[in-house]
């Protein structure tokens, strides 16, 4: 069964993200093109020097016992160490100003009064802007990767009440892309 699980698990990672959320009402309503520092158009070769990579099934061990989700000691070496993971924006009808979750499959949350019953993966994580906590990150279809420092340790979502097992505190090459990114959407909006 397990099998199973993780095959399917597997084969929904390869459905195009733009099926997740067909009509695109999210909350920047508009799919933006993905910056070249996050785009995941072919295969990628090993991380830069200095940084791990993290596969979003390394977090928790399995089969889940009697104590529900623990982190693997894979999971916990790697705290406070520069990581690349490599996953789906979530799509939200409210974004969250500096931040975005990060899922192993295309999602979509609902905030307004769904935050309790989504069903995100528990392996989602928290991707957060250290230089950007007003910037909304529109929204970015498709698998994309993030580079930065990992926290392990339950995070609450700002504004909502989610909480992930892990966040990641973005490198500033991402970063800048991420806020140019930002810039233009904003300044696209403004001149409608």
């Amino acid at each position: 069964m397990q099998r199973f699980t993780l095959a399917l698990a597997g084969l929904l990672a390869l459905i195009p993200a733009p099926f997740a959320h067909a009509n695109g009402a999210t909350g920047t309503s508009a799919t933006t093109h993905v910056p070249a520092a996050l785009a995941v158009t072919r295969r990628l070769g090993a991380p830069p020097a200095g940084v791990t990579e993290l596969k979003f099934a390394d977090m928790f061990k399995l089969p889940v016992g009697p104590k529900g989700l623990e982190p693997t000691d894979r999971l916990r070496t790697l705290d406070g160490k520069r990581v690349r993971i490599v996953g789906y924006m979530v799509q939200q009808e409210l974004p969250v100003a500096g931040s975005f979750m990060l899922s192993p499959l295309p999602a979509s949350a609902g905030d307004e009064d769904e935050s309790l019953a989504d069903d995100l993966p528990a392996s989602t994580i928290i991707v957060q802007l250290p230089n950007g906590p007003g910037t909304i990150v529109p929204d970015l279809h498709g698998l994309i990767r993030v580079t930065g420092v990992l926290h392990v340790g339950a995070t609450e979502v700002a504004r909502t009440e989610r909480v992930a097992a892990a966040r990641v505190t973005l490198d500033a090459r991402t970063e800048r892309a991420l806020l140019r990114l930002a810039r233009e959407a904003a300044a696209r909006k403004k001149a409608r």
